[in-house]
């Protein structure tokens, strides 16, 4: 249905005085007018306070706008649109063109790189960081609801990382991230519009942010598609809107297109430096961000080839040499990509003086990602109308900076919508109700005048398979940890075929590992190969402790961790312990897509639990028996794991986690675990969330 809005009817004018203070504040909390003065307020003020319009003067001033800096410098002095490294080298289609026009008027009026044209700049991307509170609003509120609306626009109003891009970077970052949210607002409110004049704006609009930020291209298909069909199902002529809106487009940035196609003695579809960013993503050093060496602004050899031979060919012959290393090398390419795509929601890894701090930086990127990726698919699934214009911006506008390098500041040109999203799934969650049977009551903390629980016998399960290498070690370092407890070693071979299972059967391991009594030994073969969770439930049928550890069969964990493991249940403080890899004190370094994504698992893992674990997928876990008894392990495999963690945080147990040793083995090395377990154990952590 097509709502049209009704002329606005005169209100008779209210005292102020009379306004209840409660209402007053709340007539400003849903305001987007109020959001958006209150953040450009915010943003001055940061600036003014921290001195971030004091950039730093080395390097010839480079760092203040980079490319666009040097750029701006020569079009302020008559120099045209040249010179991106500085110098004299000739005419540039570096950059787009509207933000370096924009720094060039502030060098004009108010000097080149001085504190006041930074000033001026760093307010300008403030206000339109600000406006963009208004952009998040009125978006919100048409797809979602005022709840989500309102949350959004101030929480992009008040949040620090929102704040610091317009207040630190002289770039395009908060225009582009204004203009593309402007834009996505009017997709949204322009369903079912075929007015000519609304058609001529949006082409216009386009053209305006393809000059500012070519990125934002890749979601003009869709959202012209998309607005196209409205019309179309409406039965709505469309097609002379829509061509007239593409001429409209094509009209903005012709200008700058001839202007290219003049200078630079070819096409150039507004800028040309694709292969530079191409080849210092995809080259011999390349791990995924961005390779330093191979960039002009960073080597000197490269911006010496760069001067001899012109940008164009600079930039092809940069490009064809990516294309050849791609060539040469796809396995690589497609790790590397793969890389990229969870750097670009992940963060990019940084060494600050406090790692603790960078790690919550990252961690937070992180959980904004996951949340919005959440809020899109919960979007999908109930059929919310505009969910396609959300799916197609995340899907469509990465995709150039997996093949060529992320940066967070790459990202925040979709920030508002991500946002939006996260802020739409956390207001769509429901408290968890409280557990029947009275499971709450029975796992409530012990009182400081009650009898702390008796524990006399620890069941270690130890499931193997085809660990003849290791499996003699790890039961001789379990058996000689000296606890307070009796141990009680059960060993369940996964029917293995490297010997393991002939030297378990046939070894008198209770007179071996017995320690005079300290211990007791019981050995279960398997009569087929079942999986880790199946060693684990065959473990659980033989245990007679009222304490429960798992113990892997290999080397990676360390029996020496007993006694950090069991303190907390032993003392009263815990029903279950989990061992965390990933702690600030001494350990070895894990791979790095290894340990994004165990992080990426354990955030999506706590949203949907509501608890908060650092490493779900750790072997080293302590139980009271009672709990297992309760939970019905069914998972063969290696999501055992996660599904312990999820049906224990469902009843509302007690968790403690304790840092522990972890050696990580290769696949060389006899690593098990592959790509297949991690899909399955993110299907189980969905699974096991929502049924039993």
């Amino acid at each position: 249905m097509n709502l049209k809005p009704q002329p606005a009817q005169a209100a008779p004018a209210a005292d102020v005085a009379s306004i209840p203070p409660r209402s007053r504040w709340r007539t400003i909390w849903r305001s987007p007018q109020w959001m958006v003065l209150v953040a450009f307020a915010v943003r001055v003020l940061w600036i003014a306070l921290a001195h971030t319009y004091r950039i730093r003067t080395t390097e010839n001033n480079f760092g203040f706008g980079w490319e666009i800096g040097r750029i701006a410098y020569s079009l302020a002095h008559g120099m045209g649109f040249s010179s991106p490294f500085g110098g004299d080298t000739g005419p540039s289609a570096w950059t787009a063109p509207v933000y370096p026009w924009i720094v060039s008027l502030a060098f004009r009026i108010f000097g080149s790189y001085s504190q006041a044209s930074a000033f001026v700049l760093l307010t300008f991307n403030s206000l339109f960081a600000a406006l963009t509170c208004w952009t998040i609003y009125r978006s919100a509120l048409r797809i979602f609801n005022r709840t989500v609306a309102i949350w959004s626009g101030w929480i992009w109003a008040l949040l620090p990382y929102t704040i610091f891009w317009s207040v630190r970077w002289i770039w395009e970052t908060s225009l582009s991230a204004f203009l593309l949210s402007l834009l996505f607002m009017l997709t949204a409110e322009m369903d079912g519009d075929g007015r000519l004049s609304s058609w001529i704006g949006y082409g216009l609009l386009w053209g305006i942010a393809a000059l500012t930020n070519p990125a934002a291209l890749s979601f003009l298909p869709f959202a012209g598609c998309w607005l196209a069909y409205q019309l179309h199902r409406r039965g709505k002529p469309w097609v002379a809107p829509v061509l007239l809106s593409a001429v409209i487009f094509w009209m903005t940035v012709m200008p700058w297109l001839v202007r290219n196609y003049e200078v630079m003695g070819q096409p150039v579809f507004i800028r040309d430096n694709f292969g530079n960013e191409l080849r210092v993503a995809n080259n011999p050093l390349a791990e995924g961000p961005l390779v330093s060496a191979y960039h002009p602004a960073q080597n000197n050899l490269v911006l010496a080839k760069y001067k001899r031979m012109g940008e164009v060919a600079f930039c092809a012959d940069q490009g064809r040499l990516a294309k050849q290393w791609i060539a040469e090398n796809p396995g690589k390419f497609a790790v590397i990509t793969l890389r990229r795509v969870i750097l670009f929601w992940s963060g990019i890894p940084k060494v600050l003086e406090s790692q603790r701090l960078a790690d919550t930086k990252n961690a937070l990127f992180l959980a904004s990602s996951v949340l919005a990726i959440g809020g899109m698919l919960l979007a999908w699934k109930r059929r919310v109308h505009s969910a396609f214009l959300f799916a197609s911006l995340l899907f469509f506008y990465p995709l150039i900076y997996y093949i060529c390098f992320p940066q967070p500041r790459y990202r925040h040109p979709i920030d508002p919508e991500l946002l939006i999203l996260g802020v739409y799934l956390v207001s769509e969650t429901r408290p968890r109700t409280a557990a029947a049977g009275g499971d709450e009551q029975e796992l409530a903390e012990l009182e400081q005048d009650e009898v702390l629980p008796q524990f006399h016998t620890l069941s270690v399960i130890i499931p193997v398979y085809n660990e003849r290498r290791t499996v003699l070690k790890i039961l001789r370092q379990v058996a000689r940890q000296p606890l307070s407890l009796h141990k009680e070693l059960i060993i369940v071979d996964d029917c293995s075929t490297d010997g393991t299972r002939e030297f378990l059967r046939d070894t008198d391991l209770q007179q071996l590992l017995g320690g005079n009594g300290a211990n007791t030994v019981k050995v279960v073969l398997h009569e087929k190969n079942r999986g880790k969770g199946a060693g684990v439930r065959t473990g659980l049928e033989h245990a007679t402790g009222e304490l429960v550890l798992i113990q892997d069969a290999d080397l990676e964990y360390d029996p020496r961790d007993y006694p950090a493991l069991i303190a907390p249940i032993l003392d009263g403080h815990a029903d279950a312990v989990f061992g965390n890899r990933f702690h600030y004190g001494p350990h070895r370094v894990p791979r790095f897509g290894r340990y994004v994504m165990n992080r990426i698992f354990s955030l999506v893992c706590n949203l949907l639990t509501g608890i908060s674990i650092h490493d779900v997928t750790a072997c080293y876990k302590v139980f009271r028996s009672d709990l297992l008894v309760r939970i019905d392990l069914r998972s063969d495999r290696f999501s055992v794991e996660t599904e312990m963690t999820v049906k224990l945080a469902k009843l509302g147990v007690r968790i403690y986690e304790v840092p522990i040793v972890y050696h990580g083995r290769t696949y060389a090395e006899g690593k098990k675990i592959s790509w297949s377990d991690g899909v399955m154990a993110f299907y189980d952590l969905v699974k096991y969330r929502f049924k039993d």
